[in-house]
């Protein structure tokens, strides 16, 4: 309900409301983007696509050859990322609310712990030398 609520109201799904709350510190580049969200490149290419045609982000060359892509949010990227934020807010802020504050906070360390392992998991897989071949048992 809540990614229906995104979608209808802001244009956005979930992986670009996440992208566009990410670019919030400063530009990046998509492969970072993507090592950032635990994805495959050519699935943040498929998200910073949809952004662009929302003008929600802008594209520029970088880098010293000017090979590299550089992603920024745009003025209308971040006002949309501002309401969109304040939907997330109200779907989530109810249910959230019940918690004590000693509750809260375990969630919240849960929650980084769960990233922490994500990106963990997402940079060991892209890292081959972090993967190595299996042995097979000698017959």
């Amino acid at each position: 309900m809540g990614e229906v609520r995104l979608r209808t109201r802001h244009g956005l799904d979930l992986r670009s409301f996440i992208a566009l709350s990410y670019l919030q510190s400063g530009p990046q580049h998509p492969a970072d983007l993507a090592r950032e969200l635990g994805v495959p490149r050519y699935e943040i290419s498929r998200v910073l696509s949809a952004l662009d045609a929302l003008e929600a982000v802008t594209r520029e060359r970088g880098g010293t050859d000017g090979r590299g892509v550089i992603v920024r949010i745009s003025p209308a990227g971040r006002e949309r990322w501002a309401a969109a934020l304040q939907t997330v807010r109200a779907l989530t802020g109810p249910p959230l609310a019940h918690l004590g504050t000693p509750q809260q906070l375990t969630l919240i360390q849960t929650l980084q712990g769960v990233a922490h392992a994500a990106r963990q998991q997402s940079e060991s897989s892209s890292d081959p030398s972090q993967n190595p071949p299996s042995q097979e048992p000698n017959p």
